[in-house]
């Protein structure tokens, strides 16, 4: 059976100011763009998405809700876990181990450097460090997420904002 794990950067957000929380960190003008331009992107390409996972940290939850404003969606639909923000590599993994086997197309929106790095260990492809607002799709043939391990992933498509932007 074929899984699909959509792995989506936050897109660019501000600098941390002095005295700020991490977490609330927001998108620039240019992030919101991006971002946008993203689900425009998945809507166009009619992708398959049967769950939305954001880490809930300001600078993701808006990437989701301008991902999915783009894809003609409820904002409804997009779910948070704590585990997605700063999360080991390990901790990442188990996440997605752990994941509904009911969904078969799950978009997780979380940071760097995990979420390159679990594309890279997924996929084992040079895929380098994704840039804000990259989308790494991979591809499983497992029957359970309980499946997921090295290499056992297929990468599909990697696409980052400045691929769209037509002149």
């Amino acid at each position: 059976m074929q899984r699909y794990l959509y792995l989506l950067r936050h897109a660019e957000s501000k600098e941390k100011q002095v005295g700020q929380d991490d977490h609330e960190r927001k998108l620039t003008p240019r992030g919101m763009r991006e971002a946008l331009l993203m689900g425009n992107y998945l809507y166009k390409e009619k992708a398959t998405i049967d769950v939305i996972i954001s880490s809930p940290a300001e600078r993701a939850k808006a990437t989701a809700g301008l991902v999915v404003d783009g894809l003609k969606w409820d904002t409804k639909t997009i779910t948070f876990s704590d585990e997605l923000y700063e999360a080991s590599t390990r901790t990442f993994f188990h996440f997605i181990a752990a994941l509904d086997d009911t969904n078969k197309h799950v978009m997780c929106i979380s940071h760097n450097p995990v979420i390159s790095y679990v594309a890279e260990y997924l996929t084992k492809e040079e895929i380098g460090t994704m840039v804000p607002g990259a989308l790494v799709t991979i591809k499983f043939n497992i029957d359970s997420w309980k499946e997921i391990g090295e290499g056992n992933g297929e990468l599909e498509n990697h696409i980052y904002p400045e691929m769209l932007v037509h002149d």
